[in-house]
């Protein structure tokens, strides 16, 4: 059931006291996640991030300010949370932007937040992807493992998802920010597959905690999301009591 374009609740737990928002990788919006939060089961509320300039949203401009993107962002959960308890989900470039919502929600709602495939916001190599020309970025893209062969390889689509795409790597790659750690405990996820980040650029996140960190090896390549939903919600099971 979709409560707006921007949070579409994917599972409703009966008795739900605590709601899990799942920011998605670059350019990718609610479907990218759907997989992941549907294996949650009835344990989680769980509820898929839409960012604006994808899926229904697509006739809204694509946010490139990481700040501005957060601000509106985290009140918005905040909003739909009500009492509930929040913990936040991001994978990838929805890691950064997960961990800056994190900062800017009420302590006593924030329970924990989980990140996967991505470092920490201070390890972020300083490029300018963005700016490359339409093939060349393209190319970085695929490098990067954010989207699967079989999309990469269809003009059209490649059109509907550039502006999106454009948009977060700038938000990201322009993102400056020294380690604020967060009241609550961060578990990281990381594929043993290709593309996988450098173990130690996803070790960087327990400096972003002041509670706790965990770093979990999940079967699959970059994209955990496609390649072990499953696992990925057996991890969050396990780490977010």
């Amino acid at each position: 059931m979709a409560n707006n374009r921007g949070l579409v609740d994917i599972a409703v737990a009966p008795e739900g006291e605590r709601v899990l928002y799942a920011i998605p990788h670059a350019g990718a919006g609610v479907a990218a996640v759907k997989k992941m939060c549907r294996a949650l089961g009835e344990r989680w509320t769980a509820v898929g991030v839409r960012l604006p300039g994808r899926e229904s949203r697509t006739a809204e401009a694509p946010v490139s300010d990481l700040a501005v993107l957060a601000d509106t962002l985290s009140a918005q959960i905040a909003a739909h949370a009500g009492s509930r308890d929040v913990y936040l989900y991001g994978h990838c470039a929805g890691a950064v932007i997960a961990y800056e919502v994190a900062r800017r929600l009420p302590a006593a709602r924030l329970r924990g937040l989980a990140v996967s495939a991505h470092q920490s916001p201070d390890r972020i190599p300083v490029t300018e992807s963005w700016r490359l020309p339409t093939d060349e970025f393209f190319a970085r893209v695929r490098e990067d493992g954010y989207l699967p062969d079989e999309l990469l390889d269809d003009p059209d689509l490649l059109d509907l998802v550039e502006p999106a795409l454009r948009a977060d790597y700038r938000a990201i790659e322009s993102h400056a920010h020294e380690p604020e750690p967060i009241d609550a405990p961060i578990l990281a996820l990381l594929g043993t597959g290709k593309h996988a980040v450098p173990v130690e650029d996803v070790v960087s996140w327990a400096k972003w905690t002041s509670v706790g960190f965990h770093l979990e090896m999940l079967p699959g390549g970059h994209n955990l999301l496609q390649d072990s939903p499953v696992d990925v919600a057996a991890a969050l099971d396990r780490h977010q009591p």
